[in-house]
């Protein structure tokens, strides 16, 4: 039989789990609840700050990214050295894409984040910058600025205009990659690491779709004109 402490300690208990189990409860509801819920929610968000931001998504903001670019290229012949131009830093503006037949024509990044992405295109920083003749690799989000990929076609030029020259490159090939298949990065990585310059553009498949997808639309670019850039001397 129990004593009066005891009983008085097992009430106690009592209290303490009545007070701490639904408090646990609750928690690992809204921990599953959100869980279950963001990749729904995420692209919802995404579509209503791009709908109802009272920001201009061509609009780029000075304050936020920094620019090297003031629409003159200062077009160079021949090779261009390290020394002889502003290399661009993370987050610069040192450039614009414009690609024939679409309706793209916006300003290129030093980076390829989220945060970047909503200001431009991205140029991958591990990939090369145009005219160093390597793979360039430049990202876009397909509900903005690179909504129109889609619609360019081979044999379509693209130009990139930097704060050292401009290039300009024509389509070679147009390609749809699931990048959640074994062999995705090998469809491109052979362009993207080779010893010529081969520029990729990419963005989301479907184009304006509203759901996670791991379908990217590439868009592969032989150069055509353009100074060379030395950056070992």
């Amino acid at each position: 039989m129990k004593t009066n402490s005891e009983k008085i300690r097992s009430k106690k208990d009592y209290r303490k789990y009545f007070i701490i189990l639904p408090i646990v409860f609750l928690l690992c509801g809204y921990i599953l609840f959100f869980v279950c819920l963001t990749p729904i929610l995420d692209p919802l968000i995404s579509v209503y700050s791009l709908a109802f931001s009272n920001t201009n998504v061509n609009t780029i903001d000075e304050s936020e990214t920094n620019s090297i670019f003031d629409g003159n290229t200062a077009v160079h012949d021949g090779y261009i050295n390290y020394d002889e131009f502003v290399f661009p830093s993370w987050g610069d503006i040192f450039g614009k894409v414009t690609v024939e037949g679409t309706e793209i024509d916006c300003p290129l990044i030093f980076g390829d984040d989220n945060s970047l992405l909503r200001r431009g295109a991205g140029l991958s920083f591990f990939s090369h910058i145009p005219g160093c003749g390597k793979g360039i690799l430049v990202g876009g989000h397909n509900n903005t600025y690179f909504h129109t990929l889609p619609e360019a076609q081979v044999g379509s030029l693209v130009r990139v205009e930097t704060n050292y020259g401009s290039f300009t490159y024509r389509i070679r090939e147009t390609k749809l990659i699931d990048m959640n298949s074994a062999d995705a990065r090998g469809q491109y990585a052979e362009d993207l690491n080779g010893d010529r310059e081969v520029l990729l553009l990419y963005t989301c498949y479907p184009i304006n779709t509203m759901a996670s997808t791991s379908l990217r639309y590439f868009v592969f670019c032989e150069k055509v004109s353009g100074p060379q850039v030395n950056l070992y001397e």
